[in-house]
């Protein structure tokens, strides 16, 4: 599973990355800090004939391009609008997630406060994928007991 996690927040990125590991359930995580980055990365892969990632978890507040203009970007292009969104992020406002799930995120997931609640939200994310008809995941990478499941 190629996860792209799109967060300015270090210790997010860094709680991420060591419950991702925990679970055992992703074999390719990579980090950009903001919406710009976010769209050069995809457009880099588009051009060289990289894979994109099978799902892109991003938050709404950052820097530079915040999260909403990036998705909003994303749905609107014909060779990225096909990708899994999942808003991740700390904002609570009805208004953000009505806009995100309207222009096409898939869930929107406020951010949990407990790294439990955080294992949590990670393997469902990742069952989700798992289940998917025709998701592009190859098992070598999954522990045997996900492996059963898949």
């Amino acid at each position: 599973m190629k996860i792209l996690m799109v967060d300015d927040d270090s210790d997010d990125r860094l709680l991420a990355l060591v419950a991702f590991k925990e679970l055992n359930m992703a074999h390719s995580i990579d980090f950009v800090l903001d919406g710009e980055e976010l769209m050069e990365y995809l457009h880099s892969r588009i051009e060289t004939n990289g894979e994109l990632p099978d799902l892109v978890l991003l938050d709404l507040n950052m820097s530079k391009k915040d999260g909403r203009v990036a998705l909003k970007e994303i749905k609107t292009d014909p060779k990225l609008k096909h990708l899994e969104i999942i808003i991740f992020s700390t904002s609570t406002s009805e208004k953000d997630k009505k806009y995100s799930l309207e222009l096409g995120a898939k869930r929107y997931i406020v951010k949990p406060h407990e790294y439990n609640k955080l294992l949590e939200v990670f393997t469902s994310i990742c069952e989700e994928l798992v289940e998917k008809p025709g998701w592009r995941y190859s098992t070598r990478h999954l522990d045997s007991t996900i492996r059963r499941q898949a």
